[in-house]
């Protein structure tokens, strides 16, 4: 029975069978119920089994797990979207039951089995975080075990596997085993971790020094671009020009930038670019016989005063047009608009006014032409 929200009352039975319930745990949206079960006629009297309960009360599953001797199930635990079963076995001997072993079941998000791992010794108490379940062979001092959602063993004694000065990008995931110390600050059973930094593990008397680099994309160091960017940042304070930027925002006006992104330990990483006017219609130091039809980006001043992109420029005249843009920016063109002269060549001139030579006579020295 279930009280508050998303109450319900559900009765789990099934003729000839028996229930023994232990516990239960919450997932992200199902309950289970583990203990173990006797139904009549099996071979042993009883073995582990789990029921899986929605939110609203409704029975998904019942697993029943047999290991050929009596089982149940004393644990459940959720690590990563993995179920983990801890099932304990118990020995029959001259009519008495003995401890014989531990089985540890993995199931996905649908329930479905993965696999089992065995652990002989005794364990007396279990625990678990969102990296492990964790183990103890005696009810005082350190962890001795700890399974991941895979179900591969972590021990106390074991060598962390990073190279000095080794760098990760986007994020890491450090197994070890109770104690350690990050940046002098105290950790214990596993660390992820997706900030950018400078970090410093200390652990079982070694020292282990790396680096975590975030995701940049969208911008290159040193690059001109024509157009806006959108630089994308998986992690870090990140600055743009001294001011706070977020993430996959779009950079369009012209402008000479710095973007810095900040992380631990004085972690640093800067990119500098520029985002140009991208200028169409006219070229610095040209002189134009026709009207020109000007576009650009950004903050535009022709012959110092403001304009707007686009922009139609016909008279005759000299010409500077100056954009500006962030910190400092600025692109300069001087132009000319002249009016169209012409040459008179004598074919140019038979040409326009349509001359037809008639007759050729000397007079005077001259040629007398007669228009038709």
């Amino acid at each position: 029975e279930k009280t508050g929200i998303n109450s319900f009352y559900t009765m789990l039975w099934k003729e000839k069978e028996r229930y023994i319930i232990n516990g239960v745990i919450k997932t992200d949206d199902d309950y289970i119920v583990y203990g173990s079960n006797h139904v009549t006629g099996n071979p042993t009297y009883y073995d582990s089994m789990f029921i899986v309960i929605d939110e609203l009360g409704n029975i998904l599953h019942q697993v029943t797990i047999d290991f050929d001797d009596l089982e149940e199930i004393v644990g459940a635990y959720y690590i990563n979207d993995t179920l983990i079963i801890h099932t304990v076995q118990s020995i029959e001997f001259e009519r008495d039951y003995q401890y014989g072993t531990n089985y540890f079941s993995s199931y996905d998000q649908s329930y479905n089995f993965i696999e089992t791992i065995e652990i002989r010794p005794e364990i007396v108490k279990t625990s678990s975080n969102e990296n492990y379940v964790l183990l103890n062979y005696e009810y005082k001092g350190d962890y001795d075990v700890g399974i991941k959602d895979d179900l591969s063993i972590v021990l106390p004694n074991d060598i962390i596997d990073i190279t000095n000065q080794e760098v990760f990008i986007n994020e890491v995931f450090i197994d070890f085993l109770n104690d350690a110390s990050l940046n002098n600050e105290s950790i214990e059973n596993g660390v992820y971790l997706d900030y950018p930094g400078i970090y410093k593990l200390e652990y079982n008397n070694s020292e282990y020094n790396f680096i975590i680099k975030p995701i940049i994309s969208g911008v290159e160091d040193n690059k001109y671009y024509t157009e806006g960017i959108s630089p994308t940042i998986s992690a870090g304070n990140v600055i743009l020009n001294n001011d706070l930027f977020i993430s996959g925002t779009e950079i369009s006006d012209p402008g000479n930038y710095e973007l810095t992104v900040n992380g631990i330990n004085n972690y640093t990483e800067t990119y500098n670019f520029t985002i140009t006017s991208n200028m169409e219609g006219i070229t610095n130091n040209h002189t134009y016989f026709n009207p020109v039809a000007i576009s650009f980006n950004g903050e535009g001043y022709l012959n110092n005063q403001f304009v707007n992109s686009p922009i139609d420029v016909s008279e005759v005249g000299e010409y500077i047009l100056k954009i500006r843009g962030e910190n400092n920016y600025l692109e300069t063109y001087y132009f000319k608009i002249e009016a169209i002269t012409e040459t008179m060549t004598f074919v140019s001139f038979v040409q326009k006014f349509d001359i037809f030579i008639l007759v050729i006579v000397l007079v005077s020295g001259g040629i007398i032409l007669k228009k038709k």
